[in-house]
C-alpha cells in the first residue's frame, strides 16, 4: 500500500511540481524510512511553498533520523516563526519534551500552548500529568503521543556514580519559560556531598521517599523532573530570581536537562557505565541536597553574568526559538550538545564512534486509538545516551576523572570569559534613565497640547468655517452632514458667530429641500437666521435659505425678493438662475448663471443647473461639459452623475463609464428622493443601450406607475423595439400616448414601431399630418418604403430646420433621387454626409445606391459597417440580400439570421432568409420562418407569397394555391406573384389558367428571366420544343447568369448534346445557386447521358435530380425514362406515374407513361388514357401522328 501511494504522490508531483502533495510524499516516505529522499521532496516544495509549516516539520524530521540535530532545530524555528500563534508548533514541540521525559522542560511550552487553545482538553492533560510527574508522582502516559521506543537495560548495583555536575537550568528551560513568558528556574551550584555519588543518591532518594514521590531501589537514578522543589526553590522564590541570569543558566552544559543525564552519558566517557534508567531518564547525580541552608547563598555570581556564547545573536532570530543561542563553534565540546530544540540529543559523531551493545526497547504503554505522532519514529535521544554509557563502561574510572576535570575546566573558562564582559545597561545605565525622564516630560507635553487642539478639532475658528464652505460647495448629503458638524465645532469656538449661524441655516435649507423635506431642517434654517449678526451680515444667504424653506404661502413672496437682490452672492445666483430656467426666461438664466460661476468657479448647484439645461435643448457635449466641471469639485454629487450618464447615452458614448456611474446610486441610502426615478430610468436606458434587454425592461416596469411614467413608458418602447420585442413596444407607445396624447415624442416611437413590422399604412393612418418635426419625419419614410417617392419628398421637406435636414432625410432623400435616375447626385450627398459624421442610416442609404450602379463590391462594404451596429438590423438584411442576388446563398444565410434575429417582424428579412433557406434545399426551416412572418403581418402580400412558395416546395399544392391566392388579391401588380400563381395552376392541372397568368407576369416585368423560363417550362410541357427554345434564350439575353437560361438551350436539344454538353450541365449543376435549378441541370444531363448511351451514369444523375427536387415531375419523368431503358419495367412504371400526378398538364410525360403501359395487356386501358391525355395537351408535338395512328388499334385491344 504505501509504495502504490509514493509512487501516486510522486506522479502527481511530477505532473505539477508546485503542487502541495509533496506533503504527503514525504509523509509516506518517512513511514517507508527514506529520510534522504524525504528531504529531497521537502527541499523542492517548501521553494514552492515557504510558508508550509508542516513542509518543515517533517524536513527536520528527516534530518533527526538521519543523525543532523543542529540542521534539524533550524528547521523546527523557522516552522515556528512562520505563525508565532500557531498552537500545533508549540503541541509538536511538547509531544517531544513528554516523550523523553523532560518535564520541567516541557512546562513552559504546554501552558504556552494551554494559553493559545484554552478548549483543547487533550493538551491540559499533558500540562496537568506533567506538572504531577514533577510533584512527584508517577511518569505520565499519553494516550495522544506516539510510541517512542526507549531501549532499557539491567542497571548495574555496583557501577559507580558519574560525577557530580551543577543543578543548573537547562537550554530548554531558559528558552521554552522566555517563548511561554515564564520566569525560569535560577541555576543553583552544588557541589559533590562527601560520600561519594552513591551516598548522595541514597539521600536523594531517602529525601524523595520522605516527600511521598515513588521509591526506587538502591543505585537507580531517578529523574530529576520528578523531583518536587526543594528549599532552594523556594529560597529562590522567596527572593525573586533575575529572568535574565535564569535565562542564562549557571556553568552546566547550556544545552543538557538537569536530571535528565542525556548530556552526561555522552560527555562524561567513564561515568556509570552499566546504568540505564528504567524510564528512559537519567538521574542527577548533583541535585543538592534539601538540608543544605547555605547551598543557595554560596552561589557565586560567575553564572549570574556568564550568557550562553549564542545570546548576542538572539535578535537575529524569529519564532518561537527566538531566544535560543545558535550553535556553538564546533571547537567547543560542551556547546555542540547544548543549544537549540534538540540539544539534548548527542551529535551524530558520538553516536557512530562506538557501536552500541543490543538493547532490549522497554514497553511504553499506549492507549488504543491514541494520534501517532509527527516525529513517534524518531529515535530517543535516551537510546544514543544509554548506548553511550554503555561503550564508556569499559574505560576506567582515572579516565573518567581525567575527562570530568577537563570538562570543569572549560565551563570555569567560559564563565570567566562571560564575567568579563559588562552588559549595556550597566554602561549607559544612568544616561539611559534621564534620557527616559526626558522623553516622558516631552511626551506629556505634547499630549497636553494635542488634547487642547483636538478638543478644537485642531483647526482655528477661520478654517473650521472655510471647511464648512468647502462641504456646503459640495451639495450631497454626506458633506452637508460634514458641514454640519464643522458648523457645531466653530460654534462651540465662538457661539455668537453670525458666519456660522448663516451657513448652518443654509446647509439646513438645502437639507430640507433636497434629501427628504424634514420639518426639522427647515425649523433649524429658520432659527439660525434668527440669530444675532446674520441678516444684517449675510443678507444673500439669508434671502437664499428663506426661498429653499418658504411654504406655499411664502414661496413667491421668497423668489421675488430673491429675484431683486443685488448681493453679488453665488448662491443668490445660482438659485435665481434656476428659478428664471423654470419661467422660460433663458437669457437672463444664464446671464445669472454665469454671474455665479464668477463669483465661485466651484458652485456646484449651478455647474449641474447649466448641465440640466443643456440636455434640455439637446445639447448634449455642453452638457456634459457642465457636469465634468461639477464633479470636480464634488465627485460624487448625484445629480451631476446621473447628468453625465444622461449626456454620454445620448451622444452613446462610454457607455460603460455612464453604467458605472449611475448603477451604484441605487444603493445609495442618502440619494435624494426627487432623483430615485431619474437614477432608474437612466439607468434602463443605458442597459437597453449595452444590449441587457432583459434587464433594462425589468428595471424600467418598476417605474411605469411613478412620477416620470411618461418617460419611462417612452424608454420601454425604445427598449422593446431593440430587443426585437416589437408588439410589447408598441404597447408602451401607446400607453405613453395615453398619458399625453400629444406627444411628439410619443408618436414617433409609436410610428418606427409600426415601421419595423412593415405596417407602413397603419403608421400613416396614425400619425396625422403637421404632427411636428419627428412626425413627419416617420411618416416620410413610410411613404419612402411604400415607394411613393413624391409623397415621401413632400413630408421629408417639413423636416427641414434653417435649410438643413436631418441625417435621416438626407438618406430618405438620395434614394429618392436615386429611384428618380439621379444616381450620380445621390451619391455625392451622402458621400460628403457620411465623411462629416458615420452614421448607420447614412451608410445603409449609400450601399442601397451603389447596388444600384453595380457597384456591388462598396455596397458590400458599406453594409458590412452598418452591420457592426449592434441595434441595426436593416445593414444585416441589406447584406445578405445582396449576396443572395449574387448567388451566394451559404454566404448570405449568417447577416439574414442575425437581421432576423434583431428584428423577427422584418419583412425583407425574413423573405430574404427564407428563400436562402429554400435555396440550400432546407425546405422545413424555410417554412417555419415565411409560416410565422404571414402569422404576424397576415396583410402583408410578400409573406403570403413567400409562404405560397414554400409549401410549393414541400409538395403541399393546394395549400399553396390559397396562400398563393391571397398574395395576388393583395398584391395584384406583383409579377413574382402571378408567375408563382401560374406554376401552381398547371400542377394543379390548369394549363390555361398557367398561360394567363404568366402572361400577366410578363407584361408586368417583360424583363424577368425567371419569367421567360417558366414559360418555357409551359411550352414543353405542350411539346413545343421550339417556342420553349425561344423563351430559353430570351431568359439567357435578359438574365446572362440564370442558370434556368442556360440549362434549358441543351435541354431544348433533347436527345442530342452528346458527351460535350454532359460536362457543360454537370458545371452548371455544381455552380447554381438553388436546388431547383441544380435540379434542373441533373435531369437534363440524365437526359443527355441516355440519349448518348451512357445509362448507368444517366441513371445516377435523374436518382440526384429526384433528391434534389422530390416534388419535381422532371425528375421523375427522367428517372422513369432510365428505368425503362435499364428494362426495369416496374420502377419505371412507378416514376412516370409520379411525373403525370406531380405535372398533369405535361403531355410528354403522358405520353412516356403511355409507352411504358402498352408493353403490358392488363395495363392496356391505362395506356390508351394516357395516349389520349397526351393528344389532348401536347397534340403538336412531333410524336402526335405516331400516336394518333396506334391509337385506334389499342383501343380495339384494349376494349376486348
Amino acid at each position: 500500500m504505501a509504495k502504490s501511494m509514493v509512487e501516486r504522490y510522486e506522479q502527481l508531483l511530477r505532473q505539477d511540481p508546485t503542487s502541495s502533495v509533496f506533503v504527503e510524499l514525504a509523509k509516506a516516505l518517512l513511514e517507508k524510512g527514506d529520510a534522504q529522499r524525504t528531504i529531497e521532496v521537502c527541499t523542492q516544495g517548501i521553494s514552492h511553498h515557504p510558508t508550509s509549516t508542516v513542509g518543515r516539520v517533517l524536513w527536520g524530521k528527516a534530518l533527526i533520523q538521519l543523525g543532523r540535530p543542529a540542521e534539524a532545530m533550524e528547521q523546527f524555528d523557522q516552522a515556528i516563526a512562520i505563525e508565532r500563534d500557531n498552537p500545533y508548533a508549540y503541541n509538536l514541540i511538547g509531544d517531544v519534551l513528554l516523550q523523553r521525559g523532560l518535564y520541567r522542560s516541557a512546562l513552559p511550552i504546554l501552558r504556552k500552548a494551554v494559553a493559545l487553545q484554552p478548549n483543547n482538553g487533550r493538551v491540559k492533560q499533558w500540562l496537568d500529568q506533567a506538572q504531577q510527574a514533577l510533584s512527584g508522582g508517577p511518569a505520565p502516559i499519553f494516550a495522544d503521543l506516539g510510541v517512542l521506543a526507549t531501549p532499557a537495560a539491567a542497571p548495574e548495583e555496583d557501577a559507580p556514580e558519574p560525577p557530580g555536575s551543577e543543578a543548573a537550568p537547562s537550554a530548554f528551560e531558559a528558552r521554552a519559560a522566555a517563548a511561554a513568558g515564564l520566569e525560569p528556574r535560577r541555576a543553583a551550584r552544588t557541589e559533590t556531598p562527601a560520600g561519594g555519588t552513591d551516598a548522595q543518591a541514597a539521600s536523594r532518594v531517602a529525601s524523595i521517599e520522605a516527600q511521598g514521590g515513588p521509591s526506587a531501589p538502591a543505585g537507580t537514578p531517578v529523574a530529576e523532573d520528578a523531583r518536587g522543589p526543594g528549599p532552594v526553590e523556594a529560597g529562590e522564590q522567596e527572593r525573586g530570581a533575575d529572568p535574565v541570569e535564569a535565562a542564562r543558566g549557571g556553568p552546566a552544559d547550556p544545552g543538557q536537562e538537569p536530571g535528565s543525564g542525556r548530556g552526561r552519558a555522552a560527555s562524561d566517557a567513564g561515568s556509570d557505565p552499566g546504568q540505564a534508567p528504567a524510564s528512559g531518564n537519567l538521574a542527577d547525580p548533583v541535585a543538592a541536597s534539601p538540608s543544605d541552608p547555605d547551598q543557595d547563598s554560596e552561589a557565586p555570581s560567575a553564572p549570574v553574568q556568564a550568557a550562553d556564547p549564542g545570546s548576542s545573536s538572539r535578535g537575529r532570530k524569529s519564532g518561537m526559538l527566538a531566544d535560543l543561542p545558535d550553535a556553538p563553534p564546533a571547537d567547543e565540546p560542551s556547546a555542540s550538545q547544548g543549544g537549540g530544540l534538540l540539544g539534548d540529543l548527542p551529535p551524530p559523531e558520538a553516536v557512530r564512534a562506538r557501536a552500541a551493545a543490543p538493547v532490549t526497547p522497554a514497553p511504553v504503554a499506549s492507549a488504543s486509538g491514541g494520534k501517532r505522532s509527527l516525529l513517534d519514529d524518531i529515535p530517543d535521544a535516551t537510546e544514543l545516551a544509554a548506548a553511550s554509557a554503555r561503550n564508556k563502561a569499559a574505560a576506567n574510572a582515572k579516565d573518567t576523572e581525567a575527562l570530568a576535570a577537563k570538562y570543569e575546566r572549560e565551563m570555569h573558562e567560559k564563565i570567566a570569559k562571560e564575567r568579563a564582559k559588562q552588559s549595556l545597561l550597566e554602561r549607559y545605565g544612568a544616561k539611559t534613565v534621564a534620557l527616559f525622564v526626558a522623553l516622558i516630560f516631552l511626551g506629556a507635553s505634547a499630549g497636553f497640547f494635542i488634547l487642547y487642539r483636538s478638543r478644537q478639532g485642531g483647526q482655528t475658528l477661520s478654517e473650521t468655517l472655510e471647511l464648512a464652505k468647502r462641504a456646503v460647495a459640495q451639495d450631497t448629503g454626506a458633506s452637508l452632514d460634514e458641514a454640519l458638524r464643522q458648523l457645531d465645532r466653530a460654534r462651540d469656538m465662538d457661539e455668537a458667530s453670525p458666519a456660522a449661524w448663516a451657513l448652518a441655516g443654509y446647509a439646513h435649507a438645502l437639507r430640507y429641500l433636497d434629501h427628504g423635506a424634514n420639518a426639522e431642517d427647515r425649523r433649524l434654517a429658520l432659527e439660525a437666521l434668527e440669530k444675532p449678526g446674520v441678516k444684517d451680515g449675510f443678507n444673500g444667504l439669508v434671502l437664499a435659505t428663506n426661498a429653499l424653506v418658504a411654504d406655499d404661502r411664502a414661496r413667491e413672496s421668497a423668489n421675488r425678493a430673491l429675484l431683486a437682490s443685488q448681493d453679488d452672492v453665488t448662491e443668490v445666483h445660482a438659485l435665481a438662475g434656476s428659478l428664471l430656467i423654470a419661467a422660460k426666461d433663458e437669457k437672463k438664466a444664464l446671464d445669472r448663471f454665469d454671474r455665479a460661476l464668477k463669483a465661485s468657479p466651484g458652485n456646484v448647484r449651478a455647474l449641474v443647473a447649466l448641465g440640466d439645461y443643456y440636455l434640455a435643448s439637446e445639447d448634449f457635449a455642453q452638457a456634459l461639459e457642465m457636469f465634468k466641471r461639477a464633479r470636480e469639485v464634488s465627485k460624487e454629487h448625484p445629480a451631476a452623475r446621473i447628468g453625465m450618464a444622461e449626456s454620454r447615452l445620448a451622444l452613446e458614448q462610454d457607455m460603460d463609464a455612464a453604467l458605472a456611474d449611475v448603477a451604484p446610486l441605487a444603493q445609495d441610502a442618502k440619494l435624494p428622493p426627487a432623483l430615485q426615478p431619474r437614477q432608474q430610468l437612466v439607468h434602463g436606458e443605458i442597459l437597453s443601450a449595452l444590449g441587457k434587454y432583459d434587464e433594462a425592461r425589468t428595471m424600467l416596469s418598476k417605474g411605469a406607475q411613478g412620477p416620470l411614467a411618461m418617460d419611462f413608458q417612452l424608454a420601454l418602447g425604445a427598449a422593446g423595439r431593440a430587443a426585437g420585442k416589437l408588439e410589447a413596444a408598441q404597447q408602451a407607445y401607446e400607453a405613453a400616448l395615453k398619458l399625453q396624447p400629444k406627444s411628439e415624442a410619443a408618436k414617433e416611437g409609436l410610428g418606427r414601431t409600426l415601421l419595423d413590422r412593415d405596417r407602413e399604412k397603419e403608421a400613416l393612418q396614425r400619425l396625422e399630418a403637421d404632427g411636428g418635426r419627428k412626425v413627419s419625419l416617420v411618416r416620410g419614410a413610410a411613404y419612402a418604403r411604400l415607394g411613393d417617392w413624391k409623397r415621401a419628398r413632400v413630408e421629408l421637406g417639413k423636416t427641414r430646420v434653417n435649410d438643413r435636414y436631418p441625417p435621416e432625410a438626407v438618406a430618405w432623400l438620395a434614394l429618392a433621387d436615386a429611384h428618380e435616375g439621379n444616381g450620380a447626385q445621390a451619391r455625392d450627398v451622402l458621400e460628403k454626409a457620411l465623411a462629416k459624421k458615420p452614421r448607420t442610416d447614412l451608410r445603409l442609404a449609400l450601399g442601397q445606391v451603389y447596388w444600384r450602379e453595380r457597384a456591388l463590391d462598396k455596397a458590400q462594404t458599406q453594409f458590412d459597417e452598418a452591420m457592426k451596429d449592434p441595434r441595426d438590423y436593416e445593414g444585416a438584411c441589406s447584406l445578405g440580400r445582396l449576396l443572395l442576388s449574387r448567388r451566394l446563398p451559404d454566404m448570405a444565410l449568417k447577416p439574414l439570421t442575425q437581421a432576423v434575429e434583431r428584428n423577427g417582424a422584418h419583412g425583407e428579412a425574413r423573405d430574404a432568409l427564407g428563400r436562402t433557406l429554400l435555396a440550400l434545399g432546407r425546405t422545413p426551416e424555410a417554412l417555419k420562418q415565411f409560416e410565422a412572418w404571414q402569422l404576424d403581418n397576415p396583410g402583408s402580400a410578400a409573406a403570403q407569397k413567400g409562404f405560397a412558395l414554400a409549401l410549393y416546395q414541400s409538395g403541399r399544392r393546394k395549400e399553396a394555391e390559397g396562400a398563393s391566392g391571397r398574395a395576388v388579391k393583395l398584391a395584384p401588380e406583383d409579377a413574382e406573384g402571378q408567375r408563382l400563381r401560374a406554376a401552381l395552376l398547371f400542377a394543379n392541372g390548369d394549363a390555361k389558367g398557367g398561360f394567363s397568368a404568366l402572361e400577366r407576369a410578363n407584361k408586368l416585368d417583360s424583363k424577368d428571366p425567371d419569367t421567360f423560363c417558366e414559360i418555357a417550362q409551359a411550352f414543353l410541357r405542350q411539346g413545343q420544343v421550339e417556342s420553349a427554345d425561344a423563351a430559353f434564350a430570351a431568359a439567357r439575353r435578359e438574365g446572362p447568369d440564370a442558370t434556368c437560361g442556360r440549362v434549358g438551350e441543351l435541354y431544348a436539344q433533347l436527345p442530342g448534346g452528346g458527351r460535350g454538353a454532359a460536362r457543360t450541365l454537370q458545371d452548371l449543376a455544381d455552380k447554381a445557386p438553388t436546388v431547383w435549378d441544380k435540379a434542373f441541370a441533373q435531369v437534363t444531363l440524365a437526359r443527355v447521358l441516355l440519349g448518348a448511351g451512357a445509362v448507368k451514369e444517366a441513371r445516377a444523375a435523374a436518382d440526384e435530380a429526384v433528391k434534389l427536387a422530390p416534388y419535381n415531375g422532371r425528375a421523375y419523368l427522367a428517372l422513369g425514362l432510365v428505368a425503362f431503358k435499364q428494362r426495369q419495367e416496374a420502377p419505371a412504371r412507378e416514376a412516370l406515374a409520379k411525373a403525370v400526378e406531380l405535372e398533369p398538364t405535361d403531355g410528354l410525360a403522358h405520353l412516356a407513361l403511355a409507352d411504358v403501359l402498352v408493353r403490358e395487356t392488363a395495363e392496356l386501358p391505362r395506356a390508351v388514357e394516357a395516349y389520349e391525355s397526351f393528344l389532348k395537351l401536347a397534340g403538336g408535338a412531333p410524336e402526335a401522328n405516331r400516336v394518333k395512328k396506334a391509337l385506334p388499334l389499342l383501343k380495339r385491344r384494349a376494349s376486348r
